[in-house]
């Protein structure tokens, strides 16, 4: 259930966002191929010291859980979407659920991190569920993937595929993800900037991953992805990022 860093709009139509935020299933394959994973020293720094059983909330086809993996760690990964689930990476836990109704026990985890996902979220009954299966001194990790539109290309390609996620809708006093949540301690924020490996039929692969796309008319998809193919370089190519980050501490009590 992943997808932008677009925070909803106080006005957005709740019902033309629920299709958006339940549409991943029928693009899972292109996702599990075209998303980006994150960069291992931003989930590094989402972790408590000492850090053995993860949560990665809302996992999509795994890219967040795949970097928990490469990084030694008991991951449990949470997706509600069948399609989606079926491709995270063993030997992560897979499991049937939604930040809302997390299915794991009080305070059974070391930190939840949530790649791409926390806006589709239900901020309230989430944060609660958080805090609930969060250990005292476990940390929340929100994580999201910007295109880093300064390149000239970039901001062409973004324009392209209608990107909402960029790193120039970023603001310096950028407001945190939540706020006064109960049992959770304030959001602190860092940037990363990282870069992937490419080439034309991965970068066609993360636009059709994307709810724009999937939801998209026909001819609609096709002019998108002609614009796309116009601005994709030859070969393999690096495509550059920037992972904002947002770290929060369970409190005791």
């Amino acid at each position: 259930m992943t997808e932008e860093r677009a925070d909803r709009p106080a006005t957005a139509d709740p019902d033309a966002w629920g299709v958006r935020r339940t549409s991943f299933g029928s693009g899972a394959d292109a996702y599990a191929v075209g998303r980006p994973s994150y960069p291992a020293e931003a989930v590094r720094w989402c972790l408590p010291d000492g850090a053995r059983r993860v949560l990665d909330l809302a996992a999509g086809t795994g890219r967040l859980t795949g970097r928990l993996v490469e990084l030694g760690l008991d991951v449990v990964a949470v997706e509600p979407l069948a399609e989606m689930r079926a491709h995270v990476p063993t030997p992560a836990e897979a499991l049937d659920g939604t930040a809302e109704a997390i299915p794991l026990d009080d305070a059974s985890v070391d930190a939840v991190l949530v790649g791409q996902a926390f806006h589709w979220f239900d901020v309230p009954r989430a944060m609660t569920e958080i805090s609930r299966v969060l250990r005292p001194g476990g940390t929340l990790g929100l994580l999201w993937n910007l295109i880093d539109d300064t390149a000239p290309w970039m901001d062409v390609l973004a324009e392209a595929m209608a990107a909402e996620e960029r790193l120039s809708t970023l603001q310096e006093d950028q407001a945190a993800p939540y706020a006064d949540a109960p049992g959770m301690g304030p959001a602190e924020r860092r940037i990363f900037r990282h870069e992937e490996t490419y080439d034309g039929d991965r970068l066609t692969a993360f636009v059709l991953s994307r709810s724009q796309t999937i939801l998209a008319s026909d001819d609609d998809r096709e002019a998108m992805l002609a614009a796309v193919r116009e601005v994709t370089p030859p070969g393999e190519f690096a495509l550059p990022l920037v992972c904002e980050a947002w770290r929060g501490e369970r409190l005791p009590g």
